[in-house]
């Protein structure tokens, strides 16, 4: 039987753990990716600089009750904006890092609330559930007398 050339294993060393590297990345490279792709994001509360609902800075315990009920709050699906919905709208402004991200939110009421997320040049429209996020964005608002 003739022997293995030695370059053929050397270049297996060298390709082997290359190629097991790129098939199985880093789980942290991998959350980054699947975080930039995701229509809904979560924010890394220590990351995020500022909050701004409505024209108003949130602070202190008010921005930490609003990042809570965010990223909690349930993705249910994708869809265009309904018409009925536009007016009254909250907008959020969230910068975490160098990233700013863009909301308008539109409360329907029994925990659901629309949003628009507003990414280069197009707008992403989505609804989610979450019952604590409609109560913070419902004491957040200047003129509270049209939330019913």
């Amino acid at each position: 039987m003739p022997s293995i050339p030695h370059w053929i294993v050397y270049a297996a060393a060298v390709v082997f753990p290359i190629l097991a590297f790129v098939l199985t990345p880093p789980s942290i490279w991998v959350n980054r990716l699947v975080s930039s792709l995701s229509v809904h994001p979560t924010f890394d509360t220590s990351r995020v600089t500022s909050v701004n609902v409505y024209g108003t800075e949130l602070r202190g315990r008010d921005r930490d009750r609003f990042l809570n009920a965010f990223n909690q709050a349930d993705f249910l699906f994708e869809r265009g904006l309904v018409p009925e919905l536009n007016y009254n709208p909250i907008f959020i402004r969230v910068k975490e890092g160098k990233r700013m991200f863009e909301f308008t939110a539109y409360l329907y009421g029994d925990g659901m609330v629309q949003l628009v997320r507003h990414k280069r040049k197009k707008n992403v429209a989505y609804r989610v559930s979450s019952q604590q996020l409609e109560l913070v964005l419902q004491s957040c608002v200047r003129d509270p007398w049209w939330v019913s």
